[in-house]
């Protein structure tokens, strides 16, 4: 009796596992023709990160007020104000542009004025796309001497 409840106990586990555990059953003596080569995976363009440029808004003025590039560049200004609440503001287009001149500077979020809360990181992420000098200033009214607050991204070929 005890024989035939292991017995019953056996096959039941047995049954369980074939059911359980998946995946087909291979034999040994495979043909050539099953077996295919393990895909290559397509390359990706590695794209290189944008280069990091620390700015500072403070004493009515941005260091460094003139910032140089070249067609193609990515950049990430990392503007932080050391000493009361200031603005950023980027023009797109070149200066002296003429009503239809398309944007020289592509920004990935594109802000009219990033605000520059006193202590914090601002990113501001810019590709430039066609040669020229750019404008910058703050645009958050910050004292006596906001309107001298500018500077210049010049984009070189």
């Amino acid at each position: 009796m005890k024989s035939d409840f292991r017995f019953a106990a056996l096959l039941a586990t047995a049954a369980v596992l074939g059911f359980v555990v998946p995946g087909p059953v291979h034999s040994s003596a495979r043909s050539t023709q099953d077996e295919k080569p393990p895909k290559e995976k397509p390359q990706r363009s590695v794209e290189q990160p944008p280069r990091i440029i620390a700015m500072a808004a403070k004493d009515f003025e941005f260091d460094p007020a003139l910032i140089h590039l070249k067609v193609g560049e990515k950049v990430q200004l990392r503007v932080i104000s050391s000493d009361r609440t200031h603005g950023l503001h980027i023009s797109a287009f070149p200066d002296g542009a003429k009503v239809n001149t398309p944007p020289g500077l592509a920004f990935i979020f594109g802000e009219d004025c990033w605000k520059l809360k006193k202590g914090e990181s601002v990113p501001v992420d810019i590709e430039a796309t066609e040669p020229g000098t750019y404008s910058f200033q703050c645009c958050k009214s910050c004292g006596t001497g906001h309107k001298r607050m500018k500077g210049q991204i010049m984009v070189e070929p």
